[in-house]
């Protein structure tokens, strides 16, 4: 190593050739005292988070460095691996909740990617023995997924925050620890944060209103689910003929309604030329 410097909070190391190295985010080493051995959670303040939009893909099949974590860096520590579900959970300044993380991701049947270079969304926070680190993406709960559908994008997410004052909050076997997260605005962009409020207030209708197209979608599949399942456990039954009969005239027309709620051909990006656009877009 040829030098050290410490910029904001971040650890710079040059050496004598043509390379350097940053270890992002020192707040927790600042934050260090002799009670931690005896401490079994400990929740660190994060720094400052800053609301930008972070790039959704990023090359790396050419060299180049790793970038730092997207969004808010947030920090923990246990003195030994939990055995119980951890809970990570962000309010914002009145206690309303804007995201729900936990370290046991609920698995879905997702379609291969058509874009290796995307940077996908950790789902599941670490919960580890020592310390831990998540990289909140400043984004509200997602809407309602359809599990295994195809998004020409990144899907239906949750909108960005508005700048202002946030609590973390982290529970694990019936301990809980709350800390203070402070969000500022993109320096670089001009405008109101009265604008923002505004803008916000309309894209968490939009995600709900998603959310509940999402959730029809869902409610019509597992009826016809549970109609094919009748079907196959009781197809041999003369005496339950018109039962059958009724449940799939009843699928017949629960399809129709499910085609105009979103395109049920979308199986990947080229589809886009064969299938009209009734489906919704990303917030």
């Amino acid at each position: 190593m040829h030098d050290l410097v410490v910029k904001d909070d971040d650890l710079v190391v040059a050496t004598h050739g043509r390379s350097f190295w940053v270890l992002d985010d020192v707040t927790p080493l600042r934050q260090l005292n002799p009670k931690l051995p005896q401490t079994s959670i400990i929740l660190y303040q994060p720094q400052t988070a800053i609301r930008l939009h972070y790039p959704d893909e990023v090359n790396k099949r050419e060299p180049a460095g790793e970038n730092p974590p997207n969004g808010a860096i947030i920090d923990y520590y246990f003195r030994q691996k939990p055995k119980d579900e951890v809970i990570l959970e962000i309010l914002d300044s009145s206690g309303k909740p804007v995201r729900r993380l936990s370290s046991r991701e609920e698995k879905h049947d997702e379609p291969p990617t058509e874009w290796p270079d995307r940077v996908p969304e950790a789902k599941a926070i670490p919960a580890e023995a020592g310390m831990n680190r998540y990289a909140w993406n400043l984004r509200y709960q997602d809407p309602v997924e359809i599990p295994g559908a195809f998004y020409p994008d990144s899907g239906p997410r949750g909108p960005f925050v508005a700048p202002g004052d946030y609590q973390i909050r982290l529970t694990v076997a019936g301990q809980t620890q709350t800390v203070l997260l402070h969000v500022i605005g993109d320096p670089r962009v001009k405008g109101s944060e009265e604008g923002l409020r505004e803008q916000l207030a309309l894209l968490l209708q939009t995600r709900d209103r998603i959310s509940q197209l999402h959730q029809a979608v869902n409610g019509i599949r597992d009826l016809k689910s549970q109609i094919d399942s009748f079907h196959q456990h009781f197809g041999g039954e003369q005496n339950l003929s018109r039962a059958l009969d009724r449940t799939e005239s009843l699928k017949g027309k629960i399809s129709a309604v499910e085609e105009q709620l979103m395109q049920v051909n979308m199986k990947g990006s080229e589809a886009d030329l064969a299938f009209s656009h009734n489906v919704e877009r990303g917030i």
